[in-house]
């Protein structure tokens, strides 16, 4: 350890000389190469001198992702680096890795001062990996190992790369980087990173020149003049600031002796240019050729529908096109006979925009030949502007278009899943075709046999079924009805049954009127809409309350993160834990950890959650102590809540008496968890881990079916220790548990899993092993999902 702590020690110093120089004589990439070298020095020692006790670390490849991997680190970069191991895991290999990121912390994060960013990769992790992940392993480059992981993992993200999807995931990041900053290079304060003009400019154009198969851009003049001013910045602020205050502005004109009027004037012109950069690559598109989806090609200036594809994976491919703003062929394809329903289901809650498109190309007729039918039926009254047809598609303009800062936004955002609602809203008049019965009763008929085809699932089934069949419900009681009377929001409650339906039935309400014709809406019946959303919520909590107290609970939360813990005792909790918690949990919770696992140990359950808005999601921690089918119990209270689950971290301590440390990343319609569902999700848990409930029934309450099984999917099984069973299968929530269910109904045992939805598919990844400590077997694996 002396050594190593010798070795780190001359490299800290030789940094320190090195930001000296910097701010000396100010420069770019070159000081970023050479500060990036000092850096790479300092890992490569770490992980040669832990190879003599620890050789199993040497069948691990190490490597440099980010700014990191493109050799751009300024003073203060975060050192981001991503570890892929063997498949086939070890004790010795776990605790390798361990020693590893122990040391890497005390050496880099607490001696050389810098952050620390890293990732534990699988190659089986790639097809699950969304935009965000992928853009990290872009510009990845090898700093230790022998590499073959590292390209097995290259040529599974190549070969499941979406193009389209992941432009469009920059364009976004982008846009969302420029909301929080400045949207145009000519401003006072410059975010050097992030804002129009910054160093993500240049890097988010090189970034979709990769996907549509172009070169790169070599670094310019004016990315140098940046990356040298975000140099001397971070340099002169002594940690990482991308912010160019007015004050910093003054510290480093006066350091480098330069006008400061002058000097602001070349850093924006020098951001213009980069932003230039970024809106050429963006414009190139239109004269690239390149895959949207698996079924649709843009080439020739036009996007178009390869033949005999599938229907909803040329809808998705279409929706692509349409968000990034690209022509639409009208040829007319010859579609197969497959239609991926969970595909057009997405495709078709994308907008109207998409929709006029899928028209255009002769895809809607394809996917729902019982509204394109209607194009020219006519309304049986002399209220309805539009044809059917045309009605219908007006009603999706106004759902994608509700006032921001409204009540009506505020209940789109509180919605999980809007795709029933827009399908329902895509078959909400069709069986006005029929005009013998009730159009809202044949409708609410075609529509459940349209969702049959699509193969959807059964609970989106019934609420796009229910919201045709009571679509004009609610304007019925707006007019005809006392909203005064406690008996009118009694009887309304029943028929709205539950929060979810009584929110999409709102939206859906308002927005078919708004498109019968201008003026059929008025500010009273939004008056009295509001109102009856109140009331009729106002009762259906009455009858769940929820008895919990948010802010109380952060503060006794900051407070066990203040309390100290022993060093030794914190030294024997890592140990127990396996080499992923490293590599996933930040530093700062692992004293939190440590008091969460003893509680755990002394018989006491806790959930913790932590929102997380960069991500847009929720980090829900539960620790416990270790049973069988634990796992599948707490999916199933995040499937009966309508979580999206994107990631899990099941761990559990290696002690004679395990405690489970399982962390779930969570989102509610993609934004994190409100508050109000939070606190029923841990009265839930607790409820179940004190024997106090059962999942099942939980499930059974929120309309979710605990006994279905997952029918349509596709694995890989690869056998080791642990054995890495993966799954494919339509997008949806309900996968995850539905195979932690199977998973402990074997008495196998989940290590690890993960979980994404890439493109219009949903992929996990379970480490698994069997129950009695011999390796799980191919043949046994068979046996329980058969051949496939």
């Amino acid at each position: 350890m002396a050594q190593i702590a010798d070795v780190i020690g001359e490299i800290e110093k030789r940094r320190k000389e090195q930001i000296l120089r910097l701010l000396a004589e100010p420069d770019g990439l070159t000081w970023c190469h050479e500060h990036t070298n000092l850096v790479d020095e300092a890992i490569l020692a770490i992980f040669h001198h832990l190879q003599s006790p620890h050789p199993a670390l040497a069948g691990v490849d190490i490597v440099a992702t980010g700014g990191y991997g493109r050799c751009e680190l300024a003073p203060y970069s975060d050192v981001d680096l991503t570890l892929i191991p063997p498949d086939e895991s070890s004790p010795e290999l776990d605790r390798a890795i361990r020693a590893f990121f122990q040391e890497l912390h005390r050496s880099i994060g607490t001696v050389l001062g810098l952050g620390i960013g890293y990732a534990y990769r699988l190659i089986s992790d790639a097809p699950g990996l969304d935009a965000k992940s992928r853009t990290g392993l872009v510009d990845a480059r090898l700093l230790a190992g022998q590499g073959r992981q590292f390209m097995a993992l290259n040529e599974q993200l190549d070969a499941t790369m979406a193009a389209g999807e992941f432009i469009l995931a920059k364009i976004k990041e982008r846009e969302a980087a420029f909301a929080r900053t400045h949207e145009t290079p000519l401003v006072v304060e410059p975010h050097l990173k992030e804002g129009a003009g910054g160093l993500r400019c240049f890097h988010c154009a090189n970034w979709i020149r990769q996907a549509i198969g172009e070169r790169e851009a070599k670094p310019t003049r004016a990315f140098e003049h940046i990356i040298r001013t975000r140099n001397i910045l971070h340099a002169i602020a002594g940690k990482p600031q991308d912010l160019l205050t007015r004050s910093r502005q003054e510290e480093l004109f006066r350091r480098t002796g330069r006008d400061p009027d002058a000097g602001m004037s070349d850093i924006t012109l020098a951001a213009c240019d980069l932003h230039r950069n970024y809106q050429h690559a963006t414009e190139q598109l239109q004269d690239s050729r390149f895959s949207l989806s698996r079924s649709v090609l843009y080439t020739r200036g036009e996007a178009r529908i390869l033949d005999e594809s599938d229907a909803g994976e040329s809808a998705v491919g279409i929706a692509m096109a349409t968000a990034l703003g690209l022509r639409v062929s009208d040829l007319q394809p010859s579609p197969g006979g497959k239609t991926s329903g969970a595909a057009a289901a997405y495709a078709v809650s994308t907008g109207e925009a998409t929709l006029r498109n899928l028209d255009k190309a002769g895809l809607l007729e394809h996917l729902l030949p019982e509204l394109t039918r209607c194009r020219t039926l006519m309304p049986r009254d002399n209220v309805h502007r539009y044809t059917v047809f045309e009605h219908t598609l007006q009603v999706v303009r106004w759902l994608d278009h509700i006032p921001p800062a409204s009540f009506l936004a505020d209940i789109r955002d509180g919605i999980h899943d809007l795709e029933p609602l827009y399908l329902a809203a895509l078959v909400h008049d069709i069986g006005k075709f029929d005009e013998s019965r009730p159009h809202s009763e044949t409708g609410s008929e075609m529509a459940a046999k349209i969702c049959e085809r699509w193969h959807l699932s059964q609970d989106a089934a019934e609420i796009v079924r229910w919201l045709v069949a009571e679509h004009l419900t609610m304007m019925r009681f707006i007019r005809l009805r006392d909203l005064q009377n406690p008996e009118t929001i009694r009887e309304f409650t029943n028929i709205a049954r539950d929060r979810t339906h009584l929110d999409l039935l709102t939206l859906l309400t308002w927005a078919d009127v708004n498109a019968v014709a201008p003026g059929a809406w008025t500010s009273a019946q939004e008056s009295f809409l509001q109102d009856l959303h109140r009331r009729t919520s106002e009762a259906m909590e009455a009858e769940n309350p929820v008895p919990f107290d948010a802010a109380q609970h952060r503060q006794r939360l900051m407070r066990q993160l203040r309390e100290e813990v022993p060093e030794a005792d914190l030294g024997r909790f890592v140990e127990s834990l396996p080499p992923y918690y490293l590599a996933s949990t930040p530093p700062n919770l692992v004293k939190l950890h440590y008091q969460l696992v003893k509680k755990a140990q002394n018989g006491e359950s806790t959930v913790e959650a932590f929102t997380q808005n960069e991500i847009n999601a929720t980090d829900i921690t539960v620790c416990t102590r270790d049973a069988k089918g634990l796992l599948s119990r707490l999916l199933g209270i995040f499937y009966a809540f309508d979580l999206s689950v994107s990631g899990i971290r099941a761990c559990t301590t290696e002690t004679d008496d395990p405690v489970a440390l399982d962390t779930f990343t969570v989102s509610y319609g993609g934004r994190p968890v409100p508050n109000a569902t939070r606190a029923s999700i841990s009265s839930a848990i607790l409820a179940v881990l004190k024997g106090e409930r059962l999942t099942a029934d939980i499930m059974r309450e929120r309309g979710k079916d605990p006994d279905r099984d997952q029918e349509d999917f596709s694995y890989t099984f690869i056998p080791g220790t642990p054995a890495v069973l993966e799954v494919r299968a339509p997008r949806g929530r309900g996968m995850p548990y539905r195979f932690s269910r199977l998973i402990a109904a074997q008495g196998w045992n989940t290590f690890a899993a993960r979980v994404g939805q890439w493109a219009d598919s949903a992929a996990a990844t379970f480490y698994i092993g069997s129950g009695d400590g011999e390796r799980l077997t191919k043949e046994a694996v068979e046996a329980v999902l058969g051949k496939r």
